[in-house]
């Protein structure tokens, strides 16, 4: 497990303020933070103490508040976790990380900033067959993240420098987020660049250890960017009232999402690859909810299409069961027209025995009335033969 480092916020209570190794101001606390770390040469664990803990300095390696740096090229693990897991967003306890109005105003519009990162260096490489990853495998359990707004180009969690990393239990947030969700107000229109999670890039190597489990985002442009990421699974993450959920960079080898949602965002994912390489997914029970576009953010970039988009037809593979809840936008079904063919898509909602009305590509069904299966080609529904049955 390795040393663990406790610290308290300036609004913890007594109890945790006597037993931790550090106290925060409630001012600039990430520097706190990089001091607990820094300290963790061979690795171990900081705990978040219950309070709310303040990010103002974002002048660490790549515009970061929280750098877990080269450490002399020696790999650790590094594990940064809150005391109380956050239930919901009307609970009094837990640990959040604020980076609140006034840092945010005083960032400039055209960089990007990071709460979380990583040192880019890596050690030197061995033979030309073999390259080092990354040193520092971190992660992240227990706590929220919220941004006053969404104006700068923030980023909660970037893994581009981990060697790998699990999050679990995560909030990313926007202070307006809840009221806005819950008061059925719309939502302020966010920066493209203002992200929840940028994931590792692919896998690094055979051991690596790449996943989020319950990591939640609400309020930014683009909740998550999947980054050529090889073998992750994300299971029980949500993404509501952003304008992408997901955005997907395709890597060699299959993302995985278990029961995850996609819920009041102005676009379904994104699909991107390197021009050449395939991207592979498997999306097991997806929710999609789009009730009323009154409380869907606005894309500084244009809402002209709700619908899944590859930025290059054809370069995905796999499958993708989904559910959708309202038709806000026009959105009746999950790709937009040409797009998706390579991956097999079924609407859960639809039932066994009758002809979807927006059926998607290649989706097969059972036509009692003639007592055929039949698929949906893009524009007739045909038979096993060929022959155009509806």
């Amino acid at each position: 497990m390795g040393m663990k480092i406790l610290i308290a916020a300036a609004n913890s209570c007594e109890q945790d303020k006597v037993k931790a190794d550090f106290i925060c101001s409630g001012k600039s606390d990430e520097a706190v933070i990089n001091q607990a770390v820094a300290l963790l040469t061979r690795g171990g664990t900081v705990q978040l103490l219950d309070g709310d803990y303040f990010i103002e300095d974002f002048s660490s390696e790549g515009n970061s508040a929280v750098c877990v740096g080269f450490n002399d090229g020696n790999a650790r693990v590094v594990n940064i976790i809150g005391d109380t897991e956050n239930k919901s967003y009307n609970t009094a306890y837990g640990v959040v990380l604020h980076v609140p109005e006034h840092t945010v105003k005083a960032l400039d519009p055209d960089v990007t900033y990071r709460v979380f990162y990583g040192c880019a260096a890596k050690p030197d490489m061995e033979p030309d067959w073999f390259t080092y990853t990354h040193v520092n495998n971190v992660n992240f359990e227990n706590f929220y993240i919220k941004f006053a707004d969404a104006t700068r180009k923030l980023v909660g969690i970037d893994c581009s420098n981990f060697g790998s990393s699990m999050l679990k239990q995560i909030g990313i947030y926007t202070d307006r987020y809840f009221p806005d969700r819950f008061l059925h107000l719309k939502p302020a229109t966010p920066v493209s660049g203002c992200i929840g999670v940028i994931s590792n890039p692919s896998s690094n190597d055979e051991m690596s250890r790449i996943g989020m489990d319950t990591v939640c985002v609400g309020g930014v442009h683009t909740a998550f960017y999947i980054n050529e990421t090889d073998k992750l699974i994300m299971r029980s993450c949500t993404t509501a009232r952003c304008c992408y959920g997901y955005v997907f960079k395709g890597g060699l080898k299959t993302l995985t999402l278990l029961n995850c949602s996609d819920e009041g965002n102005t676009h379904l994912p994104h699909f991107t690859v390197k021009p050449g390489r395939p991207g592979h997914i498997s999306n097991i029970d997806f929710n999609i909810e789009r009730f009323n576009s009154a409380y869907i953010p606005d894309d500084p970039d244009g809402n002209c299409e709700p619908h899944a988009t590859e930025e290059f037809p054809d370069s995905w593979f796999g499958f993708i069961s989904y559910t959708l809840q309202g038709e806000a936008f026009g959105l009746k079904s999950f790709w937009k027209e040409g797009h998706g063919r390579n991956i097999k898509t079924v609407n859960q909602n639809h039932s066994r025995t009758v002809l979807p009305e927006y059926p998607e590509y290649l989706e097969s069904i059972f036509d009692e009335a003639t007592n055929k299966t039949v698929t949906w080609n893009g524009r007739n529904w045909v038979d096993a033969m060929g022959n155009i049955v509806k």
